[in-house]
């Protein structure tokens, strides 16, 4: 009965890719052009820092709070395409795919560390009625089911504010300041913070931060997406 409506489902409901959206083979989550085009940041070459490659190294603009951030796939083309289709256009079933990478990515590069449970980055109540859903929490409840973690409603969003996207990076940093607070119950705890993409880290450090003021004994990040500095543009969104 399961084969059958698996077969049923894929006949009116086939997988697409989570880049394009084409019709993919074998219910595979992405086509064969877009799995050729997607590049994943080399694990070996990371700072296991800020996250980038060491010759993208943030560490020398800024000191961050959390302890370590990874992610699977830089902020451009294809994984950019298919996490901004998610993010804004609501294809729900990409989330699917960019959280198996980014738990892949956790199970390999934090393997030593053992984490209490998964929290992600709030959205503020007026914003997430608007969008309908956070897109963070999302892809941090799916990340939990893969590690066999709970998920923890660790902070809170106090204020709306501007969109981080749409800021440059100073004022990405202004932005977030005062804008978020943790709730009881992280004293001690292995927390492993999930958001979207990273672009400055901003937000992710003013977490982190927030965490750590309420007794976390460790906070490390993961996202989906990961922006390198232009260092020809470097005040500049990326």
């Amino acid at each position: 009965m399961k084969a059958l409506m698996s077969l049923i489902k894929e006949a009116f409901f086939p997988m697409t890719c989570a880049a394009c959206g084409e019709v993919t083979k074998d219910g595979e989550p992405l086509c064969d052009y877009c799995r050729e085009m997607l590049k994943p940041i080399n694990p070996i070459k990371r700072c296991i820092l800020c996250g980038c490659e060491k010759p993208d190294c943030e560490c020398k603009y800024r000191v961050f709070r959390f302890d370590g951030l990874i992610a699977p796939f830089e902020n451009k083309d294809t994984a950019k395409l298919g996490v901004y289709s998610f993010k804004f256009g609501k294809r729900m079933s990409n989330a699917d795919y960019f959280a198996e990478q980014m738990a892949f990515c956790v199970k390999n590069e934090y393997r030593d560390i053992g984490f209490d449970a998964v929290t992600f980055v709030p959205m503020h109540r007026s914003r997430f009625l608007k969008r309908g859903f956070n897109q963070s929490r999302v892809l941090a409840e799916k990340i939990a089911v893969v590690l066999g973690l709970p998920i923890a409603d660790t902070l809170v969003c106090l204020k709306n504010g501007k969109r981080q996207h749409d800021l440059f990076g100073k004022e990405r940093l202004g932005n977030v300041k005062g804008r978020y607070k943790a709730k009881a119950g992280v004293k001690g705890k292995m927390l492993l913070l999930v958001d979207d993409i990273k672009t400055t880290g901003a937000t992710l450090d003013e977490c982190a931060k927030q965490l750590y003021l309420s007794g976390a004994d460790g906070v490390y990040c993961v996202t989906a997406l990961i922006s390198v500095r232009d260092k020809n543009n470097a005040g500049k969104k990326q």
